[in-house]
């Protein structure tokens, strides 16, 4: 209903979407009434709902308020500089506005050397149009910016960091360092698995994970926040409850901000972060709730998630992990692997989640290719290791000599270059479409049993 209400505060004028929206309210107060037979639940859903109209609404007035014109000042860097072809890419914040910027030549080589959270002082043009590129508003980006000029700032360009954003540029710029010592393209492929950072991956690298099914690798997700606590709870779990509670939180923030505040990221620390608040005060929640709170929140804090393809993506892997591995591995079980642990621990969350994605992934990218499921099998546990222990190997490499750092990063690069090989593999398999569609719905056939088996019980 957040999610619905979200969509409609882009068009408050809109009779289609609000009778939709409208009809979809009363359907749901029914359910709710006919369950619970409590009314404040429908008056808290409905107050919840006007606020993300509200909220979206306010969102959408923003990006239309822009200002244009020529522009000389200070400009913040909101991504990293992204090399796309023979120009570089990036997002500048003027004024509390952001604006795209392209630039080429010396410019651009200048511009490669600065991070996302500095501050740069510009002279150019802004230019906004009525026809802003929707795929613009919803990144928050309301025009484009032409740079004449660009000089960093006399007393450093570092003025406008806070600490978490300098922190997480520090630890960036450290594990870069120490995955140089990687031959070849490894070093920018270890960047995407650990840290998420796939900008300096060649189109070459990035089409064969695409083929492969294994580009949420170079995503960071919940996997990669998970084992940033794993390598933390030696520490953590030394304090007391709520010395712990708030430096988990602080962990969390300072990974988010390290991998740039993606939309997958922002969804596994918004679960962890509320995961472990709850622990500490002594009360549970089921996953199912903490993710439905997590998408209830971050949608009321920026609606314009509701139309990020990754966002749709992280919560459909989730929703798979959540409401539908016990149902395959019950199936599975049945089928006489009971006694398999670990081949039900290695199938099942990799099946769970392709079926989460499957609906998303059908309608913007068309039906994935079969060699998906066995590339995830064989890439997803070894991806794992070198998450688990990239992030101290690279920073312990950063502060040796090259000789030692090559032979503390040497696993690493053996587990690198096996991702790589599996998706390098699974390009080469062209099937034909049928068999793509028959593998990406195997895994809804395994819980259509599990379900026949509960109505013959």
């Amino acid at each position: 209903m957040v999610a619905s209400s979200v969509w409609l505060g882009e068009s408050v004028h809109s009779v289609s979407r609000f009778c939709l929206v409208l009809g979809l309210g009363c359907a749901l107060s029914l359910l709710v009434r006919a369950k619970h037979q409590q009314m404040w639940i429908v008056f808290v859903v409905c107050l919840v709902s006007f606020l993300a109209c509200w909220r979206s609404h306010i969102e959408w007035q923003n990006v239309g308020r822009t200002h244009s014109g020529d522009y000389s000042g200070l400009a913040v860097l909101k991504t990293d500089p992204q090399p796309i072809g023979r120009g570089v890419r990036v997002v500048l914040e003027i004024n509390g506005q952001r604006f795209e910027s392209w630039m080429y030549g010396s410019t651009a080589r200048r511009m490669t050397s600065l991070v996302a959270g500095e501050t740069i002082s510009v002279k150019g043009t802004r230019q906004v149009t009525a026809t802003t590129n929707h795929r613009l508003q919803v990144r928050h980006i309301v025009g484009r910016f032409d740079v004449k000029v660009m000089s960093n700032l006399a007393i450093g360009a570092h003025i406008s960091e806070s600490r978490f954003e300098l922190a997480a540029n520090r630890i960036r710029s450290a594990l870069g360092k120490g995955a140089r010592v990687l031959p070849g393209d490894q070093s920018s492929l270890f960047a995407g698995l650990v840290y998420g950072d796939d900008s300096q991956q060649p189109p070459e690298m990035v089409d064969r994970f695409r083929a492969s099914g294994l580009a949420h690798l170079t995503a960071v997700s919940g996997q990669n926040v998970a084992f940033i606590l794993t390598v933390a709870a030696p520490f953590l779990t030394r304090l007391r409850r709520w010395f712990r509670l708030t430096l988990t939180l602080l962990v969390l923030a300072w990974f988010a901000i390290m991998t740039r505040l993606e939309p997958s990221v922002i969804r596994a620390v918004t679960m962890a972060g509320i995961s472990a608040t709850v622990f500490a005060i002594g009360g549970r929640l089921k996953a199912w709730q903490v993710l439905a709170t997590t998408c209830i929140g971050l949608l009321l804090i920026d609606p314009f998630l509701l139309w990020s393809v990754g966002w749709w993506l992280s919560i459909g892997g989730s929703s798979g992990l959540i409401l539908l591995s016990s149902r395959i591995r019950s199936t599975l079980q049945g089928w006489g692997l009971n006694n398999h642990h670990w081949v039900l621990n290695w199938v099942v969350p990799s099946l769970a989640a392709q079926l989460g994605v499957l609906p998303v992934a059908v309608m913007v990218f068309g039906w994935p290719s079969a060699v998906a499921i066995p590339c995830n099998l064989l890439a997803v546990p070894v991806a794992g290791i070198v998450m688990l222990i990239g992030i101290p190997l690279a920073l312990a490499s950063a502060l040796l000599p090259g000789t030692i750092a090559s032979f503390m990063m040497w696993p690493l690069g053996v587990g690198v270059k096996w991702v790589d090989t599996v998706a390098a593999l699974g390009q080469r398999f062209n099937l034909p479409i049928w068999l793509d569609i028959a593998v990406s719905l195997a895994p809804l056939l395994l819980v259509m049993r599990h379900r026949c088996d509960n109505l013959e019980t």
